[in-house]
């Protein structure tokens, strides 16, 4: 009985602290800077020096040690497209390039890459750039690698 009292207070307290800056704030729901506005499509607006560059939601894919998981990948790319006619098409082909970078991703975390090397950037890029070239056209954009960080179990 006094566990189940210990746990009740500290759920209690615990939505206390979350639930304080909710109501000091009017409740609604808080404004979201426009860094981090959500686009359509799975692409994200962000305020960067440069208008050309169009950056997608990260992909993750599982690594696998024979038929076992054995750790995480984590992928943040982007593709830097100058004329905006092609950036807005590119934006609407969004869920396409993300599918189609997402399984190069998982072909390379499943069965390329072993655990404890050096990620291979330079086969990562070369078969995304192929993707990009294929599905939006043979250089109007170019694909970049924001961050790769591997987890192991």
């Amino acid at each position: 009985m006094k566990n189940f009292r210990t746990i009740a207070f500290l759920l209690a307290s615990t939505a206390l602290v979350f639930t304080g800056p909710a109501y000091a704030s009017g409740g609604g729901k808080p404004k979201e800077s426009k860094a981090s506005e959500a686009r359509p499509f799975g692409t994200k607006s962000i305020s960067t020096a440069t208008e050309n560059f169009v950056e997608f939601y990260p992909s993750a894919a599982t690594i696998f040690n024979g038929h076992r998981p054995a750790g995480f990948m984590h992928f943040e790319y982007g593709l830097d497209i100058i004329d905006p006619r092609i950036r807005e098409r590119a934006i609407k082909m969004a869920p396409l390039l993300r599918d189609a970078y997402g399984r190069i991703l998982s072909q390379y975390a499943g069965s390329i890459y072993s655990l404890g090397e050096v990620p291979d950037m330079n086969y990562l890029t070369t078969r995304m750039q192929g993707i990009t070239d294929r599905i939006i056209g043979k250089g109007k954009a170019k694909f970049l690698v924001a961050n790769l960080m591997v987890r192991e179990k």
